[in-house]
Formats: structure tokens, sequence, C-alpha cells
């Protein structure tokens, strides 16, 4: 299994080595990018796989698998992958909320960070008050899991809904230039437009009639507010 990861996470460097050498690319060479993003998600899925052998490899649990675990284990594992399921589900409903979110990708990096250090100290906080959750290996692994991605998750969804939920209904019209569209593709409905918004490129979903009336490089008024948070999203164009 050591070998296993070496091999898969060799692969993800080429890949990504790959995207980067021809990022900028116009030409045919462009699709090359495609031939790394295929080798990085394929070895990727592979190692998440496998996550719960390899993470018990680097760090054996007392066993593998308990014939009789404590109720409250099975407590504290049930807790954990509704955690994840509920966050999950919230994340998925806020979705579009967030899209619409000029400053999207701060509230990944610094909320969602900040969701996982917070996992991370109930994780170890957990593992005084209750330290037999952590000796079966596949439960150790979902509570983890389900702790991390469910709490940083859930971090991200409240921080996006109380910010619009909560903010003061101002409505402030603001002028912006279309620098590109975009869309998902036939399979998928989606349609964005782009503008630059503090020295970077960020996306905008809308509906499919507003889409096809907006050209790329005129101005557009966005009806914009200030969320509770003092996160700025756009309420429509």
């Amino acid at each position: 299994m050591r070998k296993f990861l070496q091999i898969h996470l060799i692969l993800i460097l080429i890949g990504i080595l790959l995207i980067y050498s021809v990022f900028d690319e116009k030409s045919y060479l462009r699709f090359i990018a495609i031939i790394g993003i295929l080798i990085v998600l394929n070895s990727f899925v592979k190692i998440m796989r496998n996550s719960e052998e390899i993470l018990h490899i680097f760090f054996p649990a007392k066993t593998i698998r308990e014939v009789k675990p404590k109720f409250k284990d099975k407590i504290w594992q049930t807790i954990s992958m509704n955690l994840f399921f509920l966050s999950l589900i919230f994340l998925i409903f806020e979705m579009d909320n967030l899209e619409n979110t000029f400053e999207e990708n701060q509230i990944w990096k610094t909320v969602g960070f900040s969701g996982i250090g917070l996992a991370i100290i109930l994780l170890m906080v957990l593992n005084k008050i209750q330290p037999t959750i952590f000796d079966e290996s596949g439960r150790r692994y979902s509570v983890i899991f389900g702790f991390i991605f469910g709490i940083s998750a859930l971090c991200i969804s409240l921080t996006s809904f109380i910010n619009r939920e909560y903010s003061n209904k101002n409505v402030i019209v603001e002028k912006y230039t279309i620098v590109r569209k975009s869309t998902g593709g036939k399979r998928n409905g989606t349609h964005w437009i782009f503008i630059n918004y503090m020295n970077n490129e960020i996306r905008f979903k809308i509906s499919e009639q507003k889409w096809n009336e907006i050209k790329i490089g005129s101005e557009v008024e966005f009806n914009t507010q200030i969320g509770y948070l003092n996160y700025k999203y756009l309420e429509n164009i």
C-alpha cells in the first residue's frame, strides 16, 4: 500500500505539471491539460477509495473491526456520519447563494480552513474524553472524516446563510464589464458570466434568458447587497 500511495502521488504531481505547463496555451496544446486533469482525478479517486487502509498503515489502530463495540463509541460514529450527510445537504442547498457571493473564494478558504481547525480541536477533545472511539480502524476513519468534512461544510454553509439572510437589505447598484461567458455544457443547464473584481476574475450564475441578452464587453448593472458578515452578494441583474 505504501508503494501504491507513492505511485499515485507521483502521478498526481505529473498531472499537475502537465496542467501548469499548458495553462495559458490557446492552441491544440491546451488539450494536454485535459490529460493532466484525468490523471489527477483518477489517482485522487483511487487514493480516496483506499484512504482508510492508508490511514491504518501509517497510524495503526488497535483493531480493524471490533466484535462488540461500546455503545458510546457507536453513538459518536452515528453522530459523525449524520453530521457529514446533514452538512452536505445544507451545503448543496446553499451553493447557489455561495456562487453569487463576490468573496466566494475567500469564504471557501478562510471559513473552510477555520472549520477544519475547529474539527481537529473537537477530535482532540473527543480523544481525551472517549479514547476508545479511535481503537477501531473503520470507526476512527468515519469519525475523523465525518467531523472534518461535516464541520467545515457546516461553517461554510452557515456563513453564506447568515450573511444573506440577516443583511440590511439595502440595494447598491454597481456597473461591471462582462469579460467572458460560459455554460456547463449540454447536460448541464448552468450559465455563467465573468467579471473582474479586486484583481480577480469571478463568475455568477444567471438565467439562460439573461445570459443570451448579455454581450461580452458590455457594461451591466448589478443589484448588490452587503451581507450581515460584510460579504457582498449579487441580488439580481
